[in-house]
């Protein structure tokens, strides 16, 4: 190579070499850092846009993940409430079925049956009308509503014969409730509990796809990091020596 004291090509091509080991020292820091592969659209344009359609769908998906919760909670509400009310009716059924026994009962304790069903059919339609989750009653029959649950009739227990009555009325209102509580079931299982898994899949693969798009393979950045920072180490030892060579020149040339 020919020796120049104005254009020391050897430096240069270090110094080139040395500027893009720390170019791409700094983006291995970069990506580090942020633990993102991908920090601007230069990194990956193609899969910086991919990346960010994934985002956008993963957003809509958990938004509706938040819906479908919403609305199973608002199913586990109605749920409770028409179980509750199911134990009810079971406990006037065993008030109507002591005051059907005609051979036992006095007239005061058919008053105490009497006060106490007036008392549960009073906490019952309650309920019944005014069970609600926010501002959305639950079982009154009423647009967006889960069941129309009817208020219970006065039950009459003044005597063996109108406690029989007051059994079948009973029966009747629990097998109505019955359909109620399994219709709630149901669509809270097969429709809304479905729907959650299946939303949750799909977020959960459609993550991990954006990941392996967007995120930082570290233990292949942190290699890199190595490497590059080895280079740059280097070129600027070797930099160094570059300025030694015509400096050496000059001082055998003044010897001579």
């Amino acid at each position: 190579m020919p020796f120049s004291l104005k254009n020391n090509l050897p430096s240069n091509s270090i110094i080139s070499g040395l500027n893009l080991s720390l170019q791409l020292l700094n983006k291995s820091a970069e990506k580090l850092s942020s633990g993102l592969r991908i920090n601007r659209a230069s990194d990956d344009p193609a899969g910086l846009v991919i990346s960010e359609r994934m985002r956008a769908r993963i957003a809509s998906l958990n938004q509706e993940i938040e819906n479908v919760n919403l609305q199973i909670r608002k199913y586990d509400t109605a749920s409770s409430h028409t179980l509750h009310l199911r134990s009810m009716l079971t406990e006037m059924r065993s008030l109507a079925v002591a005051a059907s026994n005609e051979g036992f009962n006095s007239a005061a304790m058919r008053e105490a049956y009497q006060a106490e069903a007036n008392r549960m059919i009073g906490a019952y339609n309650f309920i019944a009308e005014n069970a609600a989750f926010g501002e959305q009653k639950l079982l009154d029959g009423s647009e967006g509503s889960l069941a129309d649950v009817q208020s219970l009739a006065h039950l009459d227990l003044s005597s063996a014969e109108a406690a029989r009555e007051a059994i079948e009325t009973i029966d009747a209102e629990t097998s109505r409730l019955d359909n109620a509580i399994i219709e709630i079931g149901a669509a809270q299982k097969n429709d809304l509990e479905s729907r959650l898994s299946s939303l949750r899949i799909e977020a959960e693969n459609l993550t991990a796809a954006e990941s392996q798009i967007r995120d930082t393979d570290f233990l292949k950045e942190f290699t890199g990091f190595i490497k590059n920072q080895m280079m740059a180490q280097a070129s600027i030892s070797l930099l160094a020596h570059s300025f030694l060579t015509p400096q050496s020149v000059l001082a055998l040339m003044v010897n001579d």
